[in-house]
């Protein structure tokens, strides 16, 4: 009985242990992504944003085409609920990878293009146990384009740019946020729906061996009164 109960308690105290371990990874996870999104993603107004599922053991390839030298930035996540994480890989038209996440919910990059041809990026959950739906968003920053705007607009076509470029970084920032926001709310209902579980457990073993104490003693008084 009591080899039983300790053996429960070991278990029960496994969980807590893996939920907290969970929660805190998620934390430092969630902590360094704000930091590279500082150094990397100030002004990113991502030019597609798709979300599509991620089945189970499998890879999703999305190609873009790049036609000149320039900067891509670009984001994905998935849902924070779940215990899952993927790969994340970029190719460039030689097949070589040019930047790659290990094991993460949620990234973003920022790389240097100088050949043009086919991008790939890679999406693998190939080792993963169920299905995840992802969010990628992709900025392909046109460097032609952007000279030419920048010295040949006049100052007035200059400034409803920039205005306009800072309300589609907000909306931009503001559904991002709101979806990872939702995510996250999800990943801590659960949490502390397991939580409580546990804690109903542990409270009932706990009576429980409350109860086997008392009447385990008195059993033991009784006895010696008989003799």
């Amino acid at each position: 009985m009591i080899s039983i109960i300790y053996l429960l308690f070991g278990l029960i105290q496994g969980q807590d242990d893996n939920i907290m371990n969970d929660v805190i990874d998620d934390r430092q996870d969630r902590k360094d992504l704000m930091q590279e999104w500082e150094l990397m993603m100030q002004d990113f107004i991502p030019d597609d944003m798709i979300a599509f599922e991620l089945k189970q053991g499998t890879i999703e390839l999305l190609e873009e085409g790049i036609h000149h030298p320039t900067t891509i930035r670009g984001a994905y996540f998935i849902s924070m609920a779940t215990k899952e994480k993927i790969n994340f890989l970029i190719k460039d038209p030689k097949g070589n990878i040019i930047n790659s996440k290990a094991a993460k919910k949620e990234a973003v990059f920022s790389v240097n293009i100088t050949e043009p041809g086919d991008y790939q990026f890679l999406f693998d959950n190939e080792r993963g146990s169920s299905d995840q739906i992802v969010t990628f968003a992709l900025d392909i920053h046109n460097a032609t384009y952007e000279h030419i705007k920048h010295h040949d607009l006049d100052p007035l076509v200059k400034q409803i740019q920039h205005l306009q470029n800072g309300v589609n970084d907000i909306m931009f920032e503001t559904k991002f946020s709101q979806q990872r926001r939702e995510s996250g709310y999800e990943s801590m209902q659960i949490s502390h729906q397991r939580l409580f579980y546990f804690t109903i457990l542990e409270t009932i073993i706990i009576v429980s061996v409350s109860v086997w104490q008392v009447y385990y003693i008195k059993s033991i008084i009784d006895n010696r009164r008989l003799i």
